[in-house]
């Protein structure tokens, strides 16, 4: 379990270097001596739409649905475009629509990697075609090498198998490789002719025929109860089931996408040892804490020009430790330092958040700033297995700064830290800690200003230590620990409302068994 987790978080750290831990590798941290690292400039996708022909927009999307905004452009002669991806950030799974005023075209590009360094030659995706293997080979990515009917059924059939699944999920639980295999598995069904998926392809290929349409047709990101199929973009004589008569709705169109969904055999298979964490505080003027009072943002902090938030932490020192004798599960150090980087190490104003609609970030100019990382991670089956109750725990806070600079005026309380025990509660195999800047009320460890009417004893404890404590006779039952991930108080009428979203960020999937 260690070991895998280690060879993971050593690819995350050169992942993330481009994207908020290039100062670790390329500034001199001192508070009077910065160096910005050079810009990691742009990777490129490019792709067909030959059925479209010139001037048709390409735009791409995000695994869940998000719009990349800046990201489109309009089809050359034969239906070529090009768009620019900042190279400093990787994207998996985008879809991407390419639209006339009277139809459009679906396709899936699989993953667009970061660079790891800014001295590497920029990357060239090109639809159809995979990153190479170690080899040099290429993997063919099925259907994508020019977009038309076939590209879009795919599509289709991808993101109706995520939103109908149980629990509902989008393709961002599904791993670059995983979504190519499944477009392998859809490319086989079709080949052989199968009779669940081949009614639903040959209604694709009516719709995408010429004059089929008088607008885009499908959404790819059908909500509540929509179809994927815009039924009143057909033309007044298409006849997409082939019945004899034209088509008015989608009632056709949706009763063969569930059939041909139900051939597919691909699942989802989530990382057992890692887990994806995702930081987020929201820096708003106004906000309320758990006492239902007003937060003073600059209460320790001073607000300088070009301020921006970092995170700053580490691992906690009382996460089970293999090399000190813990039983299993456990970490060694290695996992436990590495992982710690991830947050900074205690280093103040070094690992930035974000709050530009990258890296997790969900609404850009919110002045609410994310970070996404991957900790290592243990099950509450495999703690319980072996009669623990101590999970994989961090330490955090908040930092309002310019790169390099020290604690003094810049961190949102001194001497305290918040503690966070990285048990997934809502099952949605991510762990997400919304904050609000300045807080002292929920889990911050040392010296809690959380009211004793409202739970408060003085500090917060995690689990174990709190349940020890209380079979001690030295604290009370009624003791809040606010030290998971949470619900928020979204209206700030001092009753919690829901688990925040994850932004833009997905689980961490693996390769399931054969």
């Amino acid at each position: 379990m260690v070991k895998r987790a280690t060879i993971l978080f050593g690819v995350t750290v050169v992942m993330l270097a481009g994207c908020g831990l290039d100062p670790l590798v390329w500034g001199n941290l001192t508070d009077d001596e910065f160096k910005q690292p050079p810009a990691a400039g742009t990777n490129t996708v490019s792709g067909i739409a030959s059925a479209l022909g010139t001037g048709a927009t390409a735009q791409f999307y995000g695994p869940a649905g998000k719009l990349l905004e800046g990201r489109s452009a309009s089809t050359a002669e034969g239906g070529t475009f090009s768009v620019e991806f900042p190279a400093a950030e990787a994207f998996e799974n985008l879809v991407v629509t390419v639209a006339t005023s009277s139809a459009n075209l679906l396709g899936i590009v699989p993953q667009v990697p970061a660079k790891e360094t800014v001295y590497d030659a920029s990357i060239n995706v090109s639809l159809g075609t995979d990153l190479p293997a170690d080899d040099g080979t290429a993997r063919a990515v099925p259907f994508m090498d020019d977009l038309g009917a076939r590209s879009t059924a795919a599509t289709l059939l991808l993101l109706a198998k995520q939103r109908y699944a149980n629990p509902a999920s989008t393709l961002a639980t599904v791993s670059p490789s995983a979504l190519v295999s499944a477009l392998e598995e859809i490319e086989t069904l079709i080949g052989g002719d199968d009779a669940r998926l081949m009614p639903f392809v040959a209604m694709v290929d009516r719709i995408t025929a010429a004059g089929a349409t008088t607008g885009p047709a499908f959404r790819p990101f059908a909500k509540d109860a929509d179809s994927y199929l815009d039924a009143t973009a057909l033309a007044a004589t298409t006849d997409y089931d082939n019945d004899g008569s034209a088509d008015s709705s989608s009632a056709a169109f949706d009763a063969a996408l569930m059939v041909a969904i139900g051939a597919l055999e691909f699942n989802v298979c989530y990382s057992q040892d890692a887990i994806r964490v995702v930081f987020m505080v929201d820096f708003n003027e106004g906000g309320v804490d758990r006492n239902c009072s007003t937060i003073n943002r600059w209460k320790w902090t001073t607000d300088d020009a070009d301020s921006s938030m970092f995170i700053v932490g580490s691992l906690h020192e009382s996460t089970p430790n293999c090399d000190s004798g813990d039983p299993a599960p456990c970490l060694t150090n290695e996992t436990f330092d590495t992982a710690s980087q991830l947050l900074g190490n205690w280093e103040p104003n070094t690992v930035p958040m974000y709050d530009d609609g990258t890296n997790g970030d969900e609404v850009a100019g919110d002045n609410i700033w994310t970070l996404a990382v991957v900790l290592p991670w243990w099950t509450d089956a495999e703690a319980e297995a072996n009669g623990r109750n101590k999970w994989v725990r961090a330490k955090y806070k908040y930092t309002w700064g310019t790169p390099g600079h020290l604690w003094t005026g810049t961190e949102e309380w001194p001497g305290n830290a918040r503690i966070l025990e990285l048990r997934d509660v809502n099952g949605d195999h991510m762990i997400v800690r919304r904050d609000f800047y300045g807080d002292e009320t929920t889990n911050k460890d040392v010296s809690n200003l959380l009211a004793p009417n409202k739970g408060g004893c003085g500090t917060v404890l995690f689990a174990a230590e709190n349940e020890a404590a209380v079979a001690e006779g030295t604290r009370k039952e009624t003791c809040a620990n606010d030290t998971l991930e949470n619900m928020v108080d979204f209206d700030k009428d001092c009753v919690l409302d829901g688990y925040p979203s994850p932004g833009t960020s997905s689980p961490v999937t693996v390769p399931c068994p054969e």
